[in-house]
């Protein structure tokens, strides 16, 4: 049987190293893929990154071929809007109901999970669950070191064959376990009738069954044969 095309893990990473406080996109990559890498299904995903992105990037890339997952590692804005890199080196917002119609066009091509690894999201979150099927927003601040644990276990999970609604409950276990702000872990949103606990990226295909062993039943020295008693007389007699 020939396998599905594995699914695309995209990380925009629209930040600039140049600006004091931004958070290391690169660093939150590295964990990514050294928690995917080792997963017993490593095979069916592939992770890739955007890289300085400016906004005019992120629809280049996405036209070439929808991606599983959108993983912005990026800083929000209070007011709204993740932002991006700009011409001259720095940073603006982008739209959050423009980058909602954007991202909302490749869902019918298979864009399934929206993951804002972002400060103040929440708000950017409630619009793409409308029509993206799970996305996750963080409401307030978070520390570079809260995204890095909540990211490196949520991809793990799946990557290991969880679903994403189960993943998502491991990661805030692990990263609340390691001291980050309850009150400011990411959340996770789902389009309506969409159910989270039934969302994987692993898909069945590349699932193996595990190999069932029959067991016979074993005699206790006694024959399992049943043999046909002879009559008195020979074969044919009678008694």
């Amino acid at each position: 049987m020939t396998l599905p095309a594995p699914s695309v893990i995209l990380v925009v990473q629209p930040t600039s190293p140049r600006i004091p406080g931004t958070p290391d996109a690169g660093a939150e990559y590295r964990e990514m893929q050294r928690s995917i890498t080792p997963a017993q299904y490593s095979h069916a995903l592939t992770l890739e990154s955007l890289q300085a992105a400016q906004a005019r990037d992120l629809p280049d890339r996405l036209i070439r071929g929808a991606p599983a997952v959108v993983h912005f590692s990026a800083r929000g804005t209070p007011g709204g809007g993740l932002r991006f890199l700009t011409d001259d080196g720095g940073e603006a917002p982008i739209s959050d109901q423009g980058l909602c119609k954007l991202l909302t066009e490749f869902v019918a091509e298979g864009l399934r999970l929206v993951v804002l690894s972002a400060c103040w999201t929440s708000e950017l979150a409630h619009l793409l669950a409308a029509t993206v099927p799970c996305v996750i927003g963080t409401g307030g601040p978070i520390t570079d070191r809260g995204c890095l644990d909540y990211s490196r276990t949520l991809y793990s999970a799946l990557a290991h064959g969880r679903s994403v609604g189960k993943a998502h409950s491991i990661a805030i276990g692990a990263a609340e376990m390691y001291g980050a702000d309850v009150d400011c872990l990411p959340e996770l949103r789902t389009a309506p009738g969409v159910y989270a606990e039934a969302l994987f990226l692993v898909g069945a295909e590349y699932r193996t069954p595990p190999t069932r062993t029959i067991n016979k039943p074993r005699g206790s020295g006694l024959s399992w044969r049943l043999r046909k008693k002879q009559l008195p007389g020979g074969p044919g007699g009678r008694p």
